[in-house]
């Protein structure tokens, strides 16, 4: 995974942010993407992202290729994140979370739905009890739980994702509810399995299905 050398990255807790909106922009490169994240800054306004230019931007930022990855919203209640330098895309600011493989990107917008993949980055999110965590299980039991939801979900609500989403055959949905705080760690020495649906949600892996 390519290093980021030239960010110093910062540890940032961000607390009581379940349905937080944010927006993300993808600098693509040669071989790896450059994520940049508006969670840590003064957020996204509708109207500039509404009239975001990704061929500019990404001859602003030298980069082969940009896409947009938002409005979404965080489904977990805190998270604790390395953040590094801040960029200014046409007006809005955001700052470097992570970098990813070029599989990441899959053939189109984000990852091939249902196809893990590695993502190395110093995360940790917290599920707080009795709060719910909505979840993909793949053909072999492998659990994984939303990051956040975008504008699609109807009503808001990352439980109607039930109705809205078409797993691939052995995956399947579900809202589960712990009964004791659910913490997600990953870094870039320890890196996690994530996953996507077919709306472009990304989804990390934490555990097995009950057997």
């Amino acid at each position: 995974m390519p290093s980021f050398a030239e960010s110093q990255l910062e540890s940032v807790t961000l607390t009581d942010i379940r349905g937080m909106r944010f927006c993300e922009f993808l600098l693509i490169y040669e071989d790896h993407v450059d994520i940049y994240n508006t969670s840590a800054s003064a957020g996204c306004p509708e109207d500039l992202w509404k009239a975001m230019d990704t061929a500019q931007i990404a001859e602003a930022h030298g980069a082969v290729k940009a896409q947009l990855n938002g409005p979404k919203f965080w489904a977990m209640d805190e998270q604790t994140i390395n953040f590094g330098e801040a960029k200014t895309f046409a007006g809005i600011e955001a700052r470097y979370g992570a970098t990813l493989p070029l599989a990441a990107l899959g053939a189109g917008e984000g990852a091939a739905p249902y196809s893990p993949y590695i993502s190395a980055k110093t995360q940790t999110m917290t599920f707080k009890a009795g709060s719910p965590v909505y979840e993909l299980v793949d053909p072999d039991g492998n659990v994984y739980a939303l990051n956040a939801w975008g504008p699609d979900v109807r009503g808001g609500d990352p439980a109607n994702l039930a109705d809205q989403l078409s797993p691939a055959e052995g995956w399947s949905f579900r809202v589960t509810t712990p009964g004791e705080d659910l913490t997600i760690e990953g870094s870039t020495e320890a890196p996690v399995d994530m996953a996507g649906d077919d709306m472009h949600q990304y989804y990390t892996r934490y555990g097995a299905a009950a057997q």
